[in-house]
């Protein structure tokens, strides 16, 4: 079977466009098969056979909660095409018709309040890394001498400047790109209201 591979990156908070370039790659004949985060592989296949939806379990649900929850989706003729970290993959037959949830605002919202809950969770264990190093470093600065101690306190110095850069840099605006379409949808729903 004729494969094809696509570099890409989409951060959590582009997982809608991801969505939507993987269907339009389907509506072109390329069935979507695994992704490591920035390599998309894709097998030649019937024009829009296939319609692709991203998950992203509820992370209160237990490992058993969530086998059980994708097992019903199969049975509804949903089946998980891939796992990437936390993400499914997700496709039926678009002769089955689309996925309901696909202008479902509040789904809609569901996801995307899930995607902000990990980049939270994400941040936070960051912080508490950043922090450990941080503390360790002034630690161990704190009984030695001479070059060693130097070399200490400038690994504390880069670890929290890095921290600093990759905070502002990286999660800040993914973070604030999901907070900004939590906001367009709650005012979506209360337009529908």
């Amino acid at each position: 079977m004729e494969k094809k591979h696509c570099l890409r990156y989409f951060t959590i908070a582009d997982y809608e466009k991801e969505q939507k370039w993987i269907n339009d790659m389907s509506r072109g004949g390329w069935n979507f098969v695994s992704t490591n985060g920035f390599v998309y592989t894709f097998e030649k296949g019937v024009p829009g056979e296939w319609s692709y939806k991203i998950d992203l379990p509820n992370e209160q649900m237990t490992e058993g909660e969530v086998e059980a929850y994708y097992r019903f989706m199969e049975e509804c003729d949903i089946e998980v095409v891939h796992t990437f970290k936390m993400w499914r993959y997700l496709r039926r037959k678009t002769a089955s018709g689309a996925f309901s949830t696909g202008n479902n605002t509040y789904a809609q919202l569901v996801m995307v309040n899930k995607a902000y809950g990990l980049v939270g969770k994400l941040i936070n264990i960051f912080l508490v890394l950043f922090a450990a190093i941080i503390l360790l470093a002034a630690v161990v600065e704190a009984f030695a001498a001479g070059a060693f101690a130097a070399f200490m306190e400038g690994l504390a110095l880069g670890v929290s400047s890095s921290a600093i850069v990759a905070l502002a840099l990286i999660f800040v605006p993914i973070s604030h790109r999901l907070r900004l379409r939590m906001n367009e949808l709650v005012a979506e729903m209360q337009v529908k209201e």
